[in-house]
């Protein structure tokens, strides 16, 4: 019987073959946000089924724009890094950037119409919201200086600080503490924001100091606001 001649291997059969799954930036990107969806849809109904059951209307409604701001938020984000480039992918990538000075406002508005709609705070109430709608005319016509609005974002969601005597008085220094804790994830993550062109997984680690930041948050307003 005669006995089969050898094979050689080729080149191209020694090679190893590419992984056909490869985590892109931009899947990491969509992943990320795409859990901050998920987080933020489960959290607005556990959180406005507990304001319409114990809170006053004011209270409510400051915890319906809190919750319609924070799902805005990261469906504009994920949807911005689900389309290629081009026309959606731009409309959704500024819509996201609005966004962010709305979810910063409307983070401290349940508070607000909790314990702030006496005395000057309501001033407080009405700059807050002043200089979201500057914010979200900067970012829609003066698009290049993107330094300058993570400026804005920063300044922006500290001004709250201004009521940290009325924090301390009804949330205590727990919830003060919750507080500070996502406004320290918000501000420490931007420092990935600002260098993303240099390693474009860097903005996806910025997604999850924002998703920190929103639980942090969240607790505050759930366990500490609504009670």
């Amino acid at each position: 019987m005669e006995r089969p001649a050898a094979t050689v291997a080729s080149p191209t059969t020694l090679a190893p073959r590419p992984s056909s799954v490869t985590l892109t930036p931009e899947t990491a990107n969509q992943l990320t946000h795409g859990l901050g969806l998920v987080l933020s849809l489960a959290g607005a109904v556990v959180l406005l089924r507990a304001a319409a059951a114990s809170g006053p209307s004011w209270q409510l409604w400051g915890c319906q724009i809190y919750a319609v701001t924070l799902i805005a938020l990261y469906a504009a984000s994920t949807l911005s890094h689900s389309f290629p480039p081009g026309y959606w992918r731009d409309v959704f990538r500024t819509l996201d950037q609005v966004c962010i000075f709305l979810l910063i406002a409307g983070t401290f508005t349940p508070f607000a119409f909790t314990y702030l709609l006496d005395g000057w705070w309501p001033l407080l109430i009405a700059a807050m919201w002043g200089l979201t709608l500057a914010g979200i005319v900067f970012k829609l016509f003066v698009r290049r200086l993107r330094n300058v609005a993570v400026g804005l974002y920063v300044a922006l969601g500290w001004l709250p600080i201004l009521a940290v005597g009325r924090m301390l008085e009804t949330v205590q220094w727990v919830g003060l503490l919750w507080i500070l804790a996502g406004g320290l994830f918000y501000t420490s993550g931007t420092w990935f924001l600002k260098r993303d062109v240099r390693n474009p997984y860097w903005h996806a680690v910025w997604h999850l100091f924002v998703v920190a930041g929103s639980i942090c948050h969240f607790v505050v307003i759930r366990w500490y606001v609504v009670g």
